[in-house]
């Protein structure tokens, strides 16, 4: 028995029940929503709290520049300001860590016969005739399905990726070069790391594939709002 299978038995429950009266990938897609709508709250403050960070950026140089041979007043005057603009001085990962024992459920529930002694009778279920277990290279005649789903999620992982490149933080002037490097080197990866959910997609179970490219439309249309909001 999987330590997964106390999470798994409710969520199979109730994605089982539902694609009784609605068809499976709009059962997915109903779940990965009410997810990222509970999730909303923290990653809202997450997407608010970097925004606002690069809005303090130029004051942020302005005091490294000006305390930046003294580290323990440099410390104390960047919290000062921070405190002082209401500003985190991190953009946490949390609401990425909460998502990963979400996918990990879903995961199972269209890659496992069975769990806990039973039959795994979401598997029974398609798309377009293609199985929700199917993966790309054994899809056979179901192969546009997976096409189709790869386009969008390639669409989305491009757009996502100029999006980040807009919710980068530019390493400030004045501070350690070593740590600079680091945060140019990051800003250069992060924005391509969209593209990990078409790898995904491409070599996990259909079921699991819908899941992410939903969530990652999700994220898109997410940031956008709450940038949006931000700058009223």
């Amino acid at each position: 028995m999987s330590w997964l299978d106390p999470f798994l038995l409710p969520v199979h429950h109730l994605i089982d029940g539902t694609a009784q009266w609605l068809p499976m990938p709009l059962v997915i897609v109903l779940l990965t929503v009410l997810v990222r709508l509970v999730l909303h709250p923290l990653n809202r403050a997450t997407y608010r709290a970097t925004l606002h960070r690069q809005r303090i950026a130029p004051q942020l140089q302005e005091v490294r520049a000006r305390h930046g041979k003294d580290r323990e007043r440099l410390q104390r005057e960047l919290l000062e300001l921070h405190q002082r603009e209401g500003v985190s001085p991190v953009a946490g990962c949390l609401p990425a860590l909460v998502q990963l024992p979400v996918f990990f459920v879903v995961y199972r529930l269209f890659a496992a016969p069975e769990f806990a002694g039973q039959v795994n009778s979401v598997l029974e279920h398609t798309m377009l005739g293609v199985p929700m277990t199917a993966h790309l290279v054994t899809a056979g005649p179901g192969l546009p399905v997976f096409v189709g789903l790869l386009t969008v999620s390639l669409v989305v992982a491009f757009l996502t990726m100029r999006q980040t490149r807009a919710y980068l933080v530019e390493p400030a002037a004045g501070g350690d070069p070593r740590q600079a490097e680091v945060a140019a080197t990051m800003n250069r990866i992060m924005p391509w790391l969209s593209f990990g959910s078409v790898f995904a997609v491409a070599v996990l179970p259909l079921g699991t594939g819908i899941y992410l490219v939903t969530s990652a439309l999700w994220t898109l249309v997410e940031r956008a709002a709450v940038r949006r909001m931000v700058s009223l």
